[in-house]
């Protein structure tokens, strides 16, 4: 029997590629869209758990409106943390119930190390997914957090219009380290940062 994968933010560039990995292995895949799964919503990832129950969940949503803290829109700070760090905690807590030995894989952001001026809710909230992770290790679960650096994304397409597309990670080459991941070859608790410029000594390993 095949295992069960979920991926958050499943209409992204990212969970579609890891989607046709998957499938291609063999894994039954659900990549929810926000209308299916709302990761804010504890009762739409209850009913979405009970749906599908995975063996694997692979926390991808994101959200980034970048903006300086003198400037602070608090719907706008809220929402980073409500689908970053809490739609993290609650899709992991929830599918716990309903599989004690889930294997988590959380997709992070180089951001999470990295000071970005206007960026300052991303990063933190990506900081602490990867702290989360570390934690949930520790706890004798399995867990691990992949980040991407500069990824060619719909979502990085409407922050940066006019940058050159050659020099961003692709999707599909992401989606290639993340299966590592699902396939354990990293031990729990590790923070993999995928880009450019080291995802193929990465895939080489």
């Amino acid at each position: 029997m095949s295992e069960k994968v979920l991926i958050t933010g499943g209409n992204g560039g990212i969970a579609q590629a890891l989607k046709q990995l998957l499938e291609a292995e063999d894994y039954e895949v659900w990549a929810p869209s926000r209308s299916e799964m709302d990761v804010t919503n504890w009762q739409s990832i209850e009913a979405a758990m009970q749906q599908f129950t995975p063996d694997i969940l692979v926390n991808n949503a994101g959200y980034v409106v970048p903006q300086s803290v003198r400037e602070m829109d608090l719907e706008n700070t809220q929402k980073h943390f409500s689908i970053n760090v809490g739609g993290t905690f609650y899709c992991t807590g929830i599918a716990l119930r309903y599989n004690p030995n889930l294997q988590i894989v959380n997709i992070g952001s180089a951001a999470a190390i990295e000071p970005h001026a206007t960026w300052s809710e991303y990063c933190a909230s990506k900081a602490a997914v990867v702290m989360a992770t570390q934690c949930w290790a520790a706890d004798g679960l399995y867990a691990v957090v992949i980040s991407p650096g500069r990824t060619r994304t719909k979502m990085r397409k409407s922050l940066f219009p006019l940058e050159d597309q050659g020099t961003l990670l692709e999707p599909l080459d992401f989606a290639k380290v993340v299966m590592k991941a699902i396939h354990k070859d990293y031990p729990s608790g590790t923070h993999i940062i995928v880009r450019k410029q080291n995802v193929q000594q990465l895939l080489s390993q």
